[in-house]
């Protein structure tokens, strides 16, 4: 991991059952995060109705709009994130990725967005895939002064009751990235945003390191 990133990582690991997770303030820099939302205000138009992992639009579960083309800042995003791989990997305790890809979509929660309880890999789609996500990652990014409430990454424990009340709540924090291992079930709270202004919008990049699936731990089969 480069040393610029070592004074503003924040290791979370509650105890329990909770799954561990990592915050990365000032990922970026200034001018490229205000290159991002220019991106977003000016592919507007192309932001369509975000799908669920089956390829479906269900608004009674998730309600956001995406657009999976960021252009130059892909490539940006992909070398930054994919060079820290490895201390992520070792820092959550899971499986080191040998020959990490990654997966992007750029995502706009304006009022009334949110996504109910899920997981982002352990589905039944996986069986014949050649690659399984291992490391979810959200970065945050939005217009000055933020213009929403809500919209936290609420991370809940994993097994036992569905009703109990445990879970950390991530605020979505500017410039920050928040990773965690793909396996771990997690929601994003209702957003609010009474200006209902596109340029308002909770902005995130939902990140996914991926590997082959024959490099997977049987011990992290278990747990999806």
């Amino acid at each position: 991991m480069s040393s610029s990133n070592q004074d503003t990582i924040v290791l979370i690991r509650p105890t329990g059952i909770m799954p561990p997770h990592l915050v990365l303030h000032d990922f970026l820099d200034e001018d490229t995060v205000a290159g991002l939302l220019d991106y977003a205000l000016s592919h507007q138009a192309e932001f369509a109705p975000a799908r669920l992992r089956s390829k479906k639009i269900d608004p009674s579960f998730r309600r956001s709009t995406s657009l999976r083309e960021l252009g130059r800042y892909r490539d940006i995003l992909e070398k930054k994130i994919l060079a820290i791989v490895p201390g992520v990997a070792a820092g959550l305790q899971v499986t080191p990725v040998k020959a990490p890809d990654l997966e992007i979509e750029l995502v706009a929660h304006g009022d009334g967005a949110f996504y109910k309880r899920h997981i982002d890999t352990g589905t039944g789609s996986y069986e014949h895939a050649s690659h399984v996500r291992v490391l979810s990652g959200v970065y945050y990014f939005y217009a000055a002064p933020k213009a929403f409430t809500g919209g936290a990454l609420r991370l809940h424990a994993i097994g036992g009751d569905r009703n109990e009340n445990f879970f950390v709540d991530i605020e979505p924090v500017r410039n920050s990235l928040l990773i965690f291992p793909s396996w771990a079930p997690h929601e994003v709270m209702p957003v609010s945003c009474p200006s209902r202004r596109f340029i308002d919008s909770r902005f995130a990049i939902n990140c996914w390191v991926r590997c082959d699936k024959s490099e997977m731990d049987p011990q992290e089969e278990v747990r999806r």
